[in-house]
């Protein structure tokens, strides 16, 4: 059986066909394209009756898309958002168990402990070291996150920053615009370092397309291997982004970020010295608390 399609892409085949159709066959994909979710929950004929086409349409228009069939087509829509809505019912059934918060949160930092244990586990050394040559050879190193992954595309340039000469973020706090009118600038001999967990962005991919498209290098921050990032990156590394009760959890992730940029640390020219003057320098503005002298008998 074929690996289920994630929701995004699949949607995005969706419109990139639509100019192509027959007349019959666009009025089907306009209307799934409308409502996406009941055409995953419709049978043939009434997605049929929905659309004002035949029975017969709904099926060409499937096999257009490269199903079999219109069951084919709905089953791999279907499975989509229920992975999609999948954190909906986890939520659910917390709600309606009879325990303490304290245990909530117990619950909660066992799963992002065995999170960062599954993202030391994924580690490929060749990958590891891929990674950090991308980011030494990098002109400009960029760093991409969208939804929950913006605070970490953030938190990866603050990271990145004693190490790289030129770094930068492209998130959307500010709005789509700007992030778009700052990828407008990459070009070749630029790395972007895009971070995804679930739920996917759909337009951390489209940012992520536009900056190969303009000849940037890319290396993936993403939980698995079918993240729909890897295939457009020239390195992946992934971290562990489980959750008991939300879509995912970002503190793999994290802790994967913290790990490349003390891998980067040693890799420096004079990484030493520059650390030592760092430390030197905002010495008067940290609150030292003096150690206790040791005590002696006497």
């Amino acid at each position: 059986m074929k690996p289920p399609i994630q929701t995004g892409s699949l949607l995005i085949r969706m419109q990139n066909c639509q100019p192509q159709l027959p007349a019959a066959l666009a009025k089907v994909g306009a209307w799934a394209l409308a409502y996406p979710f009941r055409t995953a929950t419709l049978k043939i004929g009434e997605l049929a009756a929905a659309a004002e086409v035949s029975v017969a349409s709904v099926n060409r228009y499937s096999r257009f898309l490269g199903y079999d069939g219109f069951p084919e087509f709905r089953d791999d829509l279907l499975r989509a958002f229920e992975s999609t809505f999948a954190p909906v019912e986890k939520l659910r059934v917390a709600v309606q168990r009879d325990t303490s918060n304290a245990e909530i949160m117990r619950e909660s930092l066992a799963s992002d402990a065995g999170n960062v244990l599954r993202t030391a586990e994924l580690l490929q050394p060749e990958q590891c070291e891929a990674a950090i040559r991308l980011i030494r050879e990098a002109g400009r190193v960029i760093a991409l996150g969208l939804g929950d992954s913006a605070y970490l595309a953030l938190f990866l340039a603050d990271v990145l920053e004693p190490y790289v000469d030129n770094v930068r973020e492209s998130v959307e706090f500010a709005g789509t615009e700007r992030a778009i009118r700052r990828l407008m600038t990459v070009k070749p001999g630029d790395l972007v370092i895009a971070i995804t967990s679930p739920r996917y962005s759909r337009r951390t991919i489209e940012h992520l397309q536009l900056c190969r498209d303009r000849g940037a290098k890319a290396i993936a921050l993403t939980d698995a291997p079918d993240s729909p990032i890897v295939p457009l990156a020239d390195v992946t590394l992934l971290a562990g982004a489980d959750h008991g009760v939300r879509h995912s959890s970002p503190t793999g992730l994290m802790a994967l970020v913290v790990a490349l940029g003390t891998a980067l640390s040693r890799t420096g020219h004079d990484s030493v010295g520059q650390a030592a003057d760092v430390a030197e320098r905002i010495l008067p503005y940290l609150h030292v608390v003096p150690k206790a002298g040791r005590q002696t008998d006497g």
